[in-house]
């Protein structure tokens, strides 16, 4: 997907993108970094908790759907207000409960400017809609070299090894392309090492540049399933065996 202008717009094309993967078949889908709050701290808390009350979860609950959002929020853990954002995934099951939440652990340099990091020992598998899953938001899973001061946790190979058969990456990469074939490299080789399946979606916010991270899904030998072109907004589904 690509950002839109407010926080409304996001809520109602979060929606419809839920309805259309429903249509297909869906059972979980992942969306692009930030992509109801925008990727940065000046969203307002309360419009974005109107938008997941009152447009993304009942969307959820009415395609049956398990949806992994990527969302700011000024809220922490515990319920105290930050005084800069977590960057999260809001994982939503198919009741339209939320099940839980996941914060960037490995944020870049440039992310800690503006965002509250989420601690390591928050890791965590979630359960929804028959599946166990964990979910990571870009710079998490392959800690881009000199973006990133933080020491690389190697935190897809962690989740597997909590139980996790699938990681749901929710990414917002940008456009350089000296680093399209270290992040394509990093998805495949992770995926390999913890055995899980790992389903991407990037934010495509320029239709002039394509991204330098693919979307789409890599099985747990290291193959790519589906890879979505790097350019312009779609929806990928596939469907598999997960025993």
């Amino acid at each position: 997907m690509s950002a839109r202008d407010s926080v409304p717009g996001a809520a109602r094309a979060v929606a419809a993108l839920v309805e259309r993967a429903a249509a297909r078949g869906a059972t979980h889908l992942v969306t692009p970094e930030m992509i109801l709050t925008g990727y940065h701290a000046s969203f307002s808390q309360a419009e974005r908790d109107r938008a997941v009350e009152e447009v993304v979860r009942p969307a959820a609950r009415r395609a049956r759907l398990t949806l992994m959002l990527g969302a700011g929020t000024f809220v922490s853990p515990s319920g105290r207000r930050l005084r800069k954002p977590l960057n999260q995934v809001l994982v939503i099951g198919p009741d339209g409960d939320i099940v839980g939440a996941h914060s960037k652990t490995i944020p870049t340099g440039g992310d800690l400017k503006w965002s509250t990091r989420g601690r390591p020992s928050d890791l965590k598998v979630f359960r929804s809609g028959g599946l166990v899953f964990g979910c990571l938001i870009c710079n998490d899973f392959w800690a881009t070299p000199r973006y990133t001061a933080l020491p690389d946790l190697n935190l897809p190979v962690r989740l597997a090894r909590m139980g996790a058969r699938v990681i749901f990456h929710s990414i917002a990469s940008g456009f350089d392309r000296a680093y399209l074939d270290f992040h394509t490299r990093r998805l495949e080789e992770r995926a390999i090492r913890g055995r899980v399946w790992v389903a991407g979606a990037n934010a495509v916010n320029n239709p002039g540049k394509p991204v330098n991270a693919p979307s789409g899904v890599v099985d747990p030998g290291g193959r790519w399933r589906i890879r979505a072109p790097g350019r312009g907004e779609r929806l990928y589904a596939l469907k598999v065996s997960i025993g």
